[in-house]
Order: C-alpha cells, then sequence, then structure tokens
C-alpha cells in the first residue's frame, strides 16, 4: 500500500530568464533533493527543485544555477505523494527515485489515473523533456505511460523492469521526448496509465528539461567572396562562416554561446581553426563597410568604430574563449549599454610566409544585441 505524505513545495524569490530544468516529484521530505553535481539521465547536473502533487497548485521553478524564474509547473491529478525505499537504488538515485508522485489506475476513481503537468512561461526554443516515472516499490511489476503534446515522439512506456541504479535507461527509468515550443506556449506532459490493468500503479519520480544551446547573436562578414576579397585569393569555403583562410589552409571562425542579458550575462566568445598562436578578441561598434569588411593583414576588418579589447588568449589545439576564469564578462569588459549592438572578432597571429607580408589574419564577425 501507497503512504501518501504532506505537501512540500519550491518557493520562488525574484525573476531570471529560463533555460533548463531539474525537477525530483514527490514530498522530498525522508528522501532530499538530489545533489547538484546529479546530472541522471540527460547529464545535467545543476540545482534540483522539489515539486509535490499534493496541493494541485502551481509550483515556481528555479533554473539550473538555483535562481528564481518565471517558470511554474501545474500538476492535475493523481493521488499525492508517497516515499518507499528500495534497497537496490542508493545515493542520488535513491533521492529522486524513491519519493514519487501517485499517478494511480482507473479503479481508485476520479482522475482516472493520470497526471498532467502543465509547464508555462518556457522560452521558446528546442526541448528535451525527461520523464522519470519507474515505480520505487515494484519496478518489475508496475508502468507508466507518458505523451508530451507535441512532441515528435508518441506515447512512450517506463517499465516493468529490473533497474539496480545509476545509469539510467531510457524505457526503464525514463521517457525521453523532443519538441521545438513556441513563443507563449506551454509545454504538457501527461503521466497515466490508462487502458491498463486495474491492478497496475504509475509513479512519476521526476523530470529534466533540456533546452538546447541558442546562439546569442549573428555572424558577418565571411571570408567567402560574399562581402570584401580576400587579399590574396585566399577566400574560404563557401557556408563555412569563416574568416579569410590562413597558412593553415582553413578559415577561422568565431561563434558565440549563451544569453545577451545585461542583468545575467552568459555570453562566451568562441574563436576555433586558429594556429597555436595568440588571438585577441575586440568589440567594435560598427559592421565595417556596412558588414562586408575590409582589407586588413591577410584578411578582412569586420568590427570597427570605437573599440574595446576584451581580451588577449593563447590558442589550444586551434581554439580559445573569452571570458575564462577570472575574464570579467563580456558586456562588463565591453561596457555596453541596454539594447546596444556590438560586433565583435578575433585578431590572431600567423607568423608563417603567406599571402601579404603580415603575419596575422582574423576571424568572421559576430554581433550581438544585448538585452537588459
Amino acid at each position: 500500500m501507497r503512504i501518501l505524505l504532506p505537501l512540500l513545495m519550491a518557493s520562488t524569490a525574484g525573476y531570471a530568464s529560463a533555460q533548463s530544468f531539474n525537477l525530483d516529484v514527490g514530498a522530498n521530505q525522508s528522501h532530499p533533493l538530489p545533489s547538484t553535481l546529479y546530472g541522471a539521465g540527460a547529464g545535467q547536473s545543476g540545482f534540483w527543485n522539489g515539486v509535490s502533487t499534493t496541493g494541485q497548485v502551481a509550483v515556481g521553478l528555479s533554473d539550473l544555477s538555483g535562481v528564481a524564474t518565471p517558470v511554474t509547473v501545474t500538476p492535475q491529478g493523481g493521488f499525492g505523494d508517497f516515499a518507499i525505499n528500495n534497497p537496490n537504488w542508493n545515493g542520488d538515485d535513491d533521492l529522486l527515485l524513491e519519493d514519487a508522485s501517485d499517478v494511480g489506475n482507473t479503479s481508485l476513481g476520479a482522475p482516472g489515473g493520470s497526471i498532467v503537468w502543465t509547464f508555462a512561461n518556457l522560452l521558446p526554443g528546442d526541448y528535451t523533456v525527461y520523464t522519470y516515472a519507474i515505480a520505487p516499490d515494484f519496478p518489475q511489476t508496475y508502468y507508466t505511460k507518458v505523451t508530451v503534446a507535441g512532441a515528435n515522439e508518441g506515447q512512450q512506456q517506463v517499465g516493468p523492469a529490473l533497474w539496480s541504479g545509476s545509469p539510467h535507461a531510457q524505457g526503464i527509468t525514463y521517457a525521453r521526448h523532443t519538441l521545438t515550443l513556441a513563443a507563449g506556449a506551454n509545454l504538457v506532459v501527461t503521466t497515466d496509465t490508462l487502458n491498463t490493468p486495474t491492478t497496475n500503479y504509475g509513479s512519476i519520480n521526476g523530470f529534466q528539461l533540456v533546452r538546447a544551446p541558442v546562439a546569442p547573436g549573428t555572424a558577418y562578414c565571411f571570408g567567402d567572396g560574399s562581402g570584401s576579397a580576400c587579399p590574396c585569393g585566399n577566400n574560404s569555403a563557401a557556408g563555412s562562416n569563416a574568416g579569410c583562410l590562413s597558412s593553415l589552409g582553413v578559415g577561422a571562425v568565431l561563434g558565440a554561446t549563451g544569453l545577451a542579458s545585461l542583468a545575467n550575462d552568459s555570453v562566451a566568445l568562441t574563436g576555433s581553426g586558429m594556429p597555436n598562436s595568440n588571438a585577441l578578441y575586440f568589440q567594435g561598434t560598427t559592421q565595417t563597410s556596412a558588414g562586408a569588411g575590409a582589407l586588413f593583414g591577410d584578411g578582412l576588418r569586420c568590427a570597427s568604430g570605437t573599440v574595446v579589447r576584451l581580451g588577449t588568449k593563447s590558442n589550444i589545439g586551434g581554439a580559445s574563449q573569452y571570458p575564462v576564469t577570472g575574464d570579467q564578462a563580456v558586456s562588463v569588459r565591453g561596457v555596453v549599454p541596454a539594447g546596444a549592438t556590438r560586433n565583435y572578432q578575433v585578431w590572431y597571429r600567423n607568423a608563417a610566409a603567406f599571402c601579404t607580408a603580415s603575419t596575422f589574419n582574423l576571424t568572421n564577425g559576430y554581433s550581438i544585441t544585448w538585452g537588459p
């Protein structure tokens, strides 16, 4: 018999942009939240939210860094929380899976063995949803069906199966769905035991929502002849989105990841395809020649206007990044005001006899418009 436990909900404070989340479903009293080092099936470490179904109310979620966000999850249905020790599970596996919410079954009456989970206020983008649905009491007997509205995959069943601990496995401890979420849309997960024997009891242990990285800006000024011609006919391949060719026979590429927000700047500029030499990351207020670039050394100057040197890095394996530990964030170092567009590029040393008498070349440009 499953024993229901009282409610313990996660709280929110303040505002932060939502991206990816870890949720431990259940009362989380006898079995507290997993550690922030625990990545579970998604390999996504970070803060775990405690979410209960007992109250049937919206629960505010914090992101992987533990910062409160406007994202909420509202469970509807089911028969409350329970916790049961499974001697085969230990550590963080134990903490995630041994407290759960009871989906129930059709013999228990309304809501008929089903829980609908509605995630609201998520950013648009591509998501992978991991739904943990292994029964801690009888994993070899009970199973749960999981459906994600709009997902590329249909309904999936988790269990019944014997499981003795990490690594997790799809169909044994979790269901995995992928989808593209439109702006303003809710993410809806249905976990049920409908159309199954009344002797089956479904369970929900938790979720991981993994949002695919979104580029914070746009690359421009390529050395492929689409703008200004490279100085020695050293054009890079069309579609490579790189700068002009260096002595390595490839053009260097500047890209970026992270959130371009002054309040929560996580932008990382990454240069690749360069010699193992020094690389200067810099910022400009304008795009040279309206984005077409101008001849400079063995390549094209793409970022100009008022220039700020962000930092000089040493390439390893032909690549480097700004910022790294100890560096100021890009927006701080660049003294960027909210709403401003700034342009970025990497100047790198290329001392081999190649092209012009100059001993340097540059990546493509990269443009970012910064939010508040």
